[in-house]
């Protein structure tokens, strides 16, 4: 009984993201490792999500989870690399250049976009959503507020609301995952700059708060110090989930698994080189099995023709619980965190074909998860995925480094060569990954164990 009145009157961690639609996915995956975290701390977890989630009957009776917003990927309208939005705006998401000119061409870029998802309208259900959450559960100050996918446009939003409520000063934590700019962006300084006034603008109506930013790697942090806008910006581990550790196999074929859905970003358009360029020495001996996650309907252009009937029938297994041999193994799109993870558990290799100008300053999570579960990796260079294979030892050690993709093949055939050593060393570092990207961990870089430690007192 004393427990359960010390758990409540702990204060709140209330966690934000709309990007939440269902059970799976990076989004929800970050959302229960914080939760975790901050009930390790001795937090109350509050998750509020997108509105069409599904609240799952195995989370934690301590958890509180609100399915709130109608809006998702507010990035949409962000400054940033992932953004479509050329110029500033206000709070309620209006353009504020100071060219009149490049005001009308903006708002009639944004016209053109269905009515829901223009910014204005994006921004205002946004803020009417987030009033209502703060009605629900009229947080006091040794509450926490943190938005788990944070950008310049939710700070816009998030001023809009907060002006509208009579909120007691919190502490609210903004983490921020997306790169701002390319490397190669020709507006570099001008476009960092044009994204340090909007947080600044954002951060200074927020003031009558304790107001923390931070962000997953250390290049996206300085890319944020870039802009000038005067906050200081943290880095934090990214959280990743603990995995038991398997003997690792030494049969064949080795199964190489490219993770999550296909996205640009992610090398979609790479995906068909890759399978004629291994095909006829790699695939077609049974050295290596590739297994991978596509939709079940728009797979077609990412595998060549020649391949399209024995990738169909792994796809047809696959979402029939059949087991299947042959040169493919293909998950469908809607698999399950607790079938997400088994999949992982059974990989071999991790192939990353990522784009490194996308990944300079952006974490993978899928990378983590490998490296947790001591599975070697072949990654691009000059990205961060290539910063965590050098800070465990450099191109050979846990895995390989490329300049191109077309190097994949013989870095494949290396690893088969040197297997074992290389497996041993992944597996030895897989306990540092754990370690250092807790849920737990990720929260105390954060500082919020001291803020609980000060709710305390």
């Amino acid at each position: 009984m004393t427990a359960l009145m010390n758990l409540a009157q702990s204060p709140r961690l209330i966690s934000i993201d709309d990007n939440i639609r269902n059970v799976g996915g990076h989004f929800y995956e970050l959302a229960t490792l914080l939760c975790g975290g901050a009930e390790a701390l001795g937090y109350r977890p509050v998750l509020a999500t997108h509105r069409s989630f599904h609240q799952p009957t195995l989370k934690p009776a301590s958890w509180t989870i609100i399915p709130t917003f109608q809006t998702r990927r507010m990035v949409r309208w962000s400054l940033g690399v992932d953004g479509q939005s050329s110029g500033p705006r206000d709070f309620n998401g209006n353009p504020t250049s100071d060219r009149r000119m490049q005001n009308f061409r903006i708002s009639f870029s944004d016209w053109l976009s269905p009515p829901a998802k223009r910014p204005t309208q994006m921004l205002r259900q946004w803020s009417n959503d987030f009033c209502e959450l703060m009605e629900q559960l009229k947080p006091s100050s040794s509450d926490s507020l943190l938005i788990n996918t944070g950008d310049d446009f939710v700070m816009l939003a998030l001023v809009n609301a907060i002006h509208r409520l009579q909120l007691p000063p919190m502490r609210i934590d903004v983490i921020f995952h997306f790169a701002l700019i390319e490397e190669q962006d020709d507006r570099r300084r001008e476009r960092l700059k044009m994204i340090g006034r909007q947080l600044e603008k954002a951060s200074n109506e927020l003031k009558a708060h304790s107001l923390h930013f931070h962000a997953t790697t250390d290049s996206l942090a300085a890319q944020l110090r870039e802009t000038d806008s005067g906050l200081h910006i943290h880095s934090i581990p990214y959280p990743t989930r603990p995995r038991a550790i398997a003997v690792p196999s030494l049969e064949s074929p080795i199964k190489a698994v490219l993770a999550g859905l296909p996205r640009a970003e992610k090398g979609r358009e790479a995906i068909c080189g890759l399978i004629d360029d291994i095909e006829s020495t790699l695939l077609k001996p049974g050295r290596v099995r590739l297994s991978m996650q596509m939709p079940a309907d728009k797979w077609q252009s990412m595998i060549p023709k020649s391949h399209h009937g024995r990738f169909q029938k792994a796809l047809t297994d696959s979402s029939e619980g059949t087991s299947t041999s042959g040169p493919f193994e293909v998950m469908t799109s809607n698999l399950s965190t607790d079938d997400y993870h088994r999949w992982l558990d059974s990989a071999d290799l991790g192939l990353f074909l990522y784009d490194a100008d996308r990944y300079v300053a952006r974490c993978s999570g899928v990378l983590l998860e490998m490296m947790a579960r001591g599975v070697p990796v072949i990654v691009p260079d000059r990205s961060w995925l290539a910063d965590q294979v050098r800070l465990a030892g450099g191109h050979r050690s846990i895995g390989f480094i490329y300049q191109h993709r077309s190097e994949i093949p013989e870095l494949i055939r290396q690893f088969l060569k040197h297997r074992k050593t290389i497996q041993t060393r992944s597996i030895g570092h897989a306990k540092v990954i754990m370690s250092r990207h807790s849920g737990e961990n990720t929260l105390r870089a954060m500082g919020l164990n001291q803020q609980i430690r000060q709710s305390a007192a």
